[in-house]
């Protein structure tokens, strides 16, 4: 019951901030487009990022790989996406992993358009986890499972062509994962630091066949 309680106040509070980014975006000259205006709905959009970083010392050295989630979504409006994405993680201490996650699940993302080129964009993500890490005796590598919930809010800058950059600045997350010898170990993000900022880029396709009428 205590997870369950945990899961739905982080579930209200992801519904605050939405609410408070779609309020905060009218404020700033915020729109949302209408159905009959010409704009993305029906395509298919493509986004994600990838990182690495590595620190290196006289003695050691330790790197890092992370994707943000690697996602394709439909618009089923001119504002609104759903889909699926994939994100990855890996830890190695002098090429040795001691760390890799894997999470897979759907997303949901609402967009208010801030004039012609800017987008404020809210993205709310359900993911399974799983992966492996180092036991604490350091003889070998358990596997864990668990789940993450996480919203987090994005400025788009539309390139044209159907590209656009999105500019990750916050994050409210919950990632809850269990292994069979330790149980539930639950990690919370909430705010605005490094970790919580990030860069990507996403692309829109149009798989419709267009009409001779578009055409001309």
């Amino acid at each position: 019951m205590n997870n369950f309680n945990r899961t739905a106040f982080s579930l209200a509070l992801v519904g605050l901030s939405m609410g408070s980014g779609s309020i905060k975006a009218q404020f700033l000259g915020g729109r949302r487009l209408k159905d009959d205006e010409d704009g993305p709905k029906g395509q298919f959009m493509v986004y994600g990022s990838l990182d690495y970083s590595k620190i290196t010392t006289p003695s050691t050295s330790s790197s890092t790989v992370s994707s943000a989630p690697l996602g394709v979504g439909y618009f089923i409006n001119n504002n609104d996406l759903i889909g699926v994405n994939y994100a990855y993680s890996q830890n190695a201490v002098d090429h040795n992993v001691i760390y890799k996650q894997n999470e897979a699940g759907i997303w949901y993302s609402p967009s208010v358009m801030l004039g012609k080129y800017f987008v404020l964009i809210a993205q709310v993500d359900a993911h399974y986890v799983w992966g492996q890490q180092l036991t604490a005796t350091a003889e070998s590598m358990e596997s864990f499972s668990g789940y993450r919930l996480r919203a987090y809010p994005l400025i788009g800058i539309v390139l044209g062509g159907g590209w656009a950059l999105k500019f990750k600045f916050a994050e409210l997350s919950m990632l809850q994962t269990k292994t069979k010898q330790e149980g539930w170990t639950k990690n919370y993000v909430a705010g605005i630091s490094g970790s919580t900022f990030g860069v990507g880029i996403s692309k829109n396709f149009d798989f419709r066949k267009k009409s001779k009428t578009d055409d001309n």
